[in-house]
């Protein structure tokens, strides 16, 4: 099943020019490495303040996702330039991808019957 990620990074004041430039080459990683993740959509909505969209075609592109090399040092800076992270999780992630999830303090939440589908396009079988 998908997996559907909202988290909000709250930046350390002094702090987002770091997450800025390492929060763009996770974005080039997810760009050139995983056709299985399907959005990965990040904004800034106020100062100090990020907010991502994340969909992941299945577990295994989502744990591949995290387990990435070239992420893994951009995503450490990311985490370490927050103050708080608040994520949010939509679909139902195994017990590998709960234990992950669980680093970043993830809450499940239901979705209407229906109004969460993968595209019939997208490659639900992705390996990575």
């Amino acid at each position: 099943m998908s997996i559907m990620l909202k988290i909000r990074w709250d930046i350390k004041e002094g702090r987002e020019d770091d997450f800025r430039a390492n929060q763009e080459k996770l974005c080039r990683v997810m760009s050139e490495d995983h056709p299985g993740v399907i959005c990965y959509h990040v904004d800034y909505p106020a100062p100090g303040v990020s907010e991502w969209v994340e969909i992941y075609a299945n577990d295994d592109v989502f744990r591949a996702h995290l387990a990435n090399e070239k992420g893994q040092g951009p995503l450490g800076v990311v985490v370490e330039s927050c103050e708080k992270i608040t994520c949010r999780c939509w679909g139902d992630p195994d017990a590998a991808s709960r234990d992950i999830l669980a680093g970043f303090g993830a809450t499940y939440h239901d979705t209407s019957e229906g109004s969460f589908s993968l595209h019939p396009s997208a490659d639900r079988n992705s390996l990575v």
